[in-house]
């Protein structure tokens, strides 16, 4: 059976990755559990490669879990991995 292909699977496929890269790249300095690490908004923009506009949607839409200090955005790379999670399918023929 041939997997079907979909650019929305190719995407969170990159997104999974890059989120990889990540929790192995903190590992390597930081020596952390991935659960402990944090990103701030710019991270998010450019991991997911979305507006700042669409970052805020999702917060504001629960879809984004964040903690905001004195005006600045963290998220938990966790956090990030279990949405990926979530909002992962695949369709079937």
């Amino acid at each position: 059976m041939t997997a079907f292909k979909h650019p929305i699977n190719d995407s969170l496929n990159k997104i999974l990755d890059r989120l990889e890269y990540l929790i192995k790249q903190s590992k390597l300095k930081n020596n952390q559990d991935p659960k402990y690490v944090i990103l701030d908004n710019a991270d998010i923009l450019q991991l997911f490669k979305i507006s700042s506009k669409t970052a805020s949607n999702w917060r504001e839409e629960g879809i984004l879990p964040y903690s905001q200090i004195k005006g600045k955005l963290y998220y938990k790379l966790s956090d990030i991995h279990s949405i990926i999670d979530n909002h992962y399918s695949v369709k079937k023929k």
